[in-house]
């Protein structure tokens, strides 16, 4: 199975196109659909329809374009490594999940690289288990998840706490909530990530009777962005991290409407693998995992 052919595939699933791809990758049409179905023989299904809406995948094609952006984040990894080997110093990697690298380690990201300028840093937003696969697996030096791992081979350390807040538009009317269960009477906007059972949200419910299905959600959303942009027009309320609304409060575009219970704790965890796991991996990259380790409580923006 061709990396190349996956890559193709990968593009081919994201515009839902063959002749879109064809055109900007400069392959003929048959030519990559020739490709495409001797990606097809390889896998043993078919990985896609045609339809007048254009490319539909099948449920082989979803499963293999899970496994295609690991696959393209692997070889572009490997790519790099292999660039630098000319070099001492080899590239450093950081994975986080989404709203901590969008928010809060960039910063601790550019700290590093003023301790260390001879290195290059690359910063990945990924899931929670991507983040801990990635340094389990060595190709990820240091990560940020949400909640404690206790795996065997797992270095886990507390880098720091943020809020879980209820925020409105500035202007929203929203004036007789005063408890959680006040929230039931307006839409509320819902992450994708806040209805997995270990989510700091799902947890505070549960300490207090309720649950998610309880509440009107009237959206689900794939991001932070996608949830602000929403609250920003007005539709509804959200629960969304501190660190990713600092901007909004600051401009008084988006208000926190504040709870009689108590705060919804968001904790984050610097991981990497643990000293015996790390045999072989030169001395400056566990230095500036240490540097890491020690200063991110610090250095968040």
């Amino acid at each position: 199975m061709q990396l190349e052919h996956i890559a193709l595939f990968n593009k081919i699933a994201k515009t839902k196109s063959i002749s879109k791809v064809a055109q900007v990758s400069h392959l003929s049409q048959p030519a990559l659909s020739l490709q495409m179905r001797r990606l097809e023989d390889e896998v043993g299904q078919k990985l896609f329809e045609r339809s007048n809406k254009g490319i539909e995948l099948t449920p082989a094609g979803e499963i293999l374009q899970k496994y295609a952006e690991q696959f393209n984040r692997i070889y572009e990894n490997f790519m790099e490594d292999i660039d630098r080997l000319q070099s001492s110093e080899g590239p450093f990697r950081i994975a986080a999940f989404p709203d901590v690298a969008n928010y809060a380690i960039p910063c601790t990201l550019f700290a590093a690289n003023r301790a260390f300028p001879n290195h290059v840093f690359y910063l990945s937003s990924m899931s929670n288990e991507e983040v801990v696969q990635g340094v389990l697996s060595g190709q990820v030096d240091t990560g940020f998840i949400l909640g404690q791992r206790n795996e065997p081979d797992l270095f886990c350390k507390p880098a720091f706490c943020d809020k879980e807040c209820l925020v409105a538009h500035y202007d929203y009317a929203c004036g007789n909530i005063k408890k959680m269960v006040d929230i039931k009477n307006y839409p509320l906007l819902l992450l994708h990530e806040q209805q997995q059972e270990n989510h700091p949200l799902q947890e505070y419910l549960r300490a207090y009777g309720m649950q998610l299905n309880d509440f009107n959600i009237s959206c689900r959303v794939d991001s932070t962005e996608s949830a602000k942009s929403a609250v920003l027009a007005k539709q509804g309320l959200a629960f969304l991290p501190y660190m990713s609304i600092k901007k909004e409060l600051y401009q008084k575009q988006i208000k926190i409407v504040e709870l009689e219970e108590i705060p919804i704790d968001y904790c984050v965890y610097v991981i990497t693998r643990n000293l015996s796991a790390q045999r072989g991996s030169n001395e400056k990259k566990q230095e500036i995992i240490r540097y890491i380790i020690n200063t991110v409580s610090n250095s968040i923006c």
